[in-house]
């Protein structure tokens, strides 16, 4: 009966946490912008279409990827042209503000000029392309506030002079108008890494955000664009920055550097697609969106390769246009055009013809689209040049409003709640820590608890978790080992970590619950992650290893315990690394960071050393009369 009541708990544990992210990621049913009954029709003209390209996470620095701005420039000067864009948007990170070590963190003077070096040459090769950029993570390490001589982004950026933050951007064409709305969540003021790597938006900023929202509605289209996914942005007043983006067409990021090949893409239940976008430091990624006729497609990949593709028509069965469509033509662009080239077309493996150019990159096809009204069907473009294939490129779409999932792991990054997520876990972690520990001390008799029969399959499983149960009731009931282990927990939870310069002259207290510095309060979000870190690392480690310890006469016969080499590779040995690991953690992690006053007055990381010395040196002494005794 135990077993079937475990079983069945074990069983619910999982369907609970399966049915929780099925929800999350269910967006079947998303609230899409209503179809109007104007319905989009796509001919063959090249009306009403236009293009822009995203750039993100440039890293421009002083010490290291010195062919970072040089291949951005020969992009701008090869390239870009050939696109032509109407506006390039670049979502943060446009320095790397890391030290040589990579820990440490400023600004640097050098690498803000030559980012505007770079953004005055690519200007200057496009024809005064409009550029706007805004700050990422990187941009705001080490500013205290975005007035301070250290917030180079308003010195050097394009935009940063007369929109250091949060800015509305509308690009007005013959035939509309469409909104763009750059969200600025860096934490200001901005401490050194690594506690920004969430966004923190506060509730003016979020109030300015509305507006720009508001505002936008009698536009065409509304995209947004920031440095944060919105999985890891939080709000002062804890609603959801994703409602406010409601109505937009999409959402465009970086930050997460992910590879060429893993798709970072989402619908959210608001109806806005997210779209995050691999980085340029390392892969040389970039973005070219494409709007015809009120519909958004676009395409990412390194910029070495030629020609792109996109097709503005049919849609990207991930990405469905929000209104009524009809069409009496496939409609694609091939950058960079060229009269040497000539695409054909094929659905489902059968050729429906060649494509005709209209004007610049537009190639149009006439078809049937009634053939193909019913589920998902497979569209490519081959585009070949003197007869040789150069590019080739095929996506699903459908007509009936059928969809093709997003890749499960990109879709669960950018719709989880990791603030959330990662605070839960390390006040779980926390409380199991203490509650196990307490309900343990407050058992006489360890045997009333231990797995009896046939709870569990299996004797030796069995048998070793009644041996783990009782190591663990020996340090309950040692008081010195049991009120240091659940007095430092505790503090974990709800004392401060450390004391030190986590901005250039102004000290800071940081928290697990956030960091007070400048007389401000930014919420805890990595700093969850380093804390369960810590127990997961430490706490429970110790913890085991103490019981161990305690244990050890019962465990091993006299023969073997009194070897040396037994002693050393039972007690001392796995003591001996679980110290020296977390002295190099405590020696490396937050000094090199925010300086020795770190360590100094860090109770957390400092703190853990001499708590497992203590808690060791008292289970040996423990061990040491069992031994006596035991004799």
């Amino acid at each position: 009966m135990k077993a079937f009541t475990i079983s069945l708990m074990f069983v619910s544990c999982l369907c609970i946490l399966i049915a929780l992210i099925k929800n999350i990621v269910n967006t079947e049913h998303a609230h899409l912008s209503p179809r109007n009954g104007n319905p989009i029709h796509f001919q063959g003209g090249d009306e009403n279409l236009w293009w822009f390209v995203q750039l993100t996470d440039i890293h421009i620095s002083k010490f290291d990827g010195s062919e970072r701005p040089k291949d951005l420039i020969n992009f701008c000067h090869h390239h870009l042209p050939k696109i032509a864009p109407e506006l390039v948007i670049v979502t943060g990170d446009l320095t790397d503000a890391k030290f040589l070590n990579r820990r440490g963190s400023m600004q640097y003077l050098e690498e803000w000029k030559r980012y505007e070096e770079v953004v005055t040459l690519c200007q200057k090769y496009n024809n005064e392309v409009k550029w706007f950029d805004l700050r990422g993570n990187h941009d705001a390490f080490n500013v205290p506030d975005l007035n301070d001589r250290q917030n180079l982004f308003k010195v050097f950026s394009e935009q940063g002079g007369i929109n250091p933050a949060s800015y509305k951007y509308t690009h007005k064409q013959k035939f509309g108008e469409y909104t763009f709305i750059a969200m600025d969540a860096t934490p200001d003021p901005g401490p050194k890494r690594p506690f920004n790597f969430f966004g923190y938006l506060r509730e003016n900023q979020m109030k300015l955000l509305q507006k720009f929202s508001t505002e936008s509605r009698s536009s065409n289209m509304t995209f947004w664009f920031g440095h944060y996914p919105t999985s890891l942005v939080v709000t002062e007043d804890r609603s959801d920055v994703r409602e406010l983006m409601r109505g937009a067409s999409a959402y465009f990021c970086g930050h997460l550097h992910m590879m060429e090949g893993l798709e970072m893409y989402t619908r959210h239940r608001s109806g806005t697609f997210e779209v995050e976008l691999g980085d340029w430091k390392l892969n040389r990624m970039y973005r070219i969106v494409a709007v015809d006729n009120d519909v958004m497609s676009f395409s990412d990949q390194p910029f070495h390769e030629e020609p792109v593709i996109i097709f503005t028509n049919p849609q990207h069965a991930k990405f469905p246009a929000s209104k009524n469509v009809t069409s009496t033509h496939i409609r694609l662009l091939v950058f960079p055009p060229s009269k040497l080239i000539t695409v054909h077309v094929f659905i489902d493996n059968v050729i429906i013809g060649t494509a005709k150019n209209v004007k610049g990159p537009l190639y149009v096809l006439p078809w049937q689209p009634y053939q193909f009204s019913n589920g998902l069907h497979q569209i490519t473009a081959v585009v070949k040049e003197e007869g040789f294939t150069i590019r080739e490129k095929t996506q699903a779409f459908s007509l009936d409003g059928t969809t093709e999932p997003y890749q499960l792991f990109g879709r669960l990054i950018l719709m989880l709640n990791f603030y959330l997520i990662g605070k839960c876990l390390f006040y779980f972690l926390a409380v199991v820590y203490v509650l196990v520990l307490s309900l343990l001390r407050k058992c006489a008799d360890i045997k009333s608890i231990q797995l009896q029969g046939d709870v569990l399959p299996g004797r030796c499983l069995r048998k070793s978790i009644n041996l783990w149960v009782y190591r663990l009731w020996l340090v309950s009931k040692a008081t010195n080992i049991f009120g240091v282990l659940i007095f430092f927990t505790i503090y974990i939870v709800i004392g401060p970590w450390f004391i030190a310069e986590v901005i250039d002259g102004h000290t800071g207290i940081m928290f697990a619950w956030g960091l007070i510095v400048k007389g401000m309060w930014l919420p805890g979000s990595l700093t969850y992650v380093y804390g369960i870190f810590q127990i997961v690392s430490f706490n429970i480690p110790l913890l085991f290893h103490v019981g161990y310890v305690m244990d050890y006469p019962q465990s091993f016969s006299e023969a073997n315990r009194i070897r040396l080499s037994h002693r050393l590779r039972h007690l001392y040995l796995p003591m001996a690394s679980l110290l020296i690991f977390q002295t190099y953690v405590t020696l490396i992690e937050f000094p090199q960071s925010y300086g020795t006053k770190a360590m100094i007055l860090g109770p957390v990381r400092t703190g853990s050393i001499f708590v497992g010395i203590y808690c060791y040196y008292v289970a040996l002494t423990y061990h040491r009369k069992s031994s006596v005794h035991s004799r």
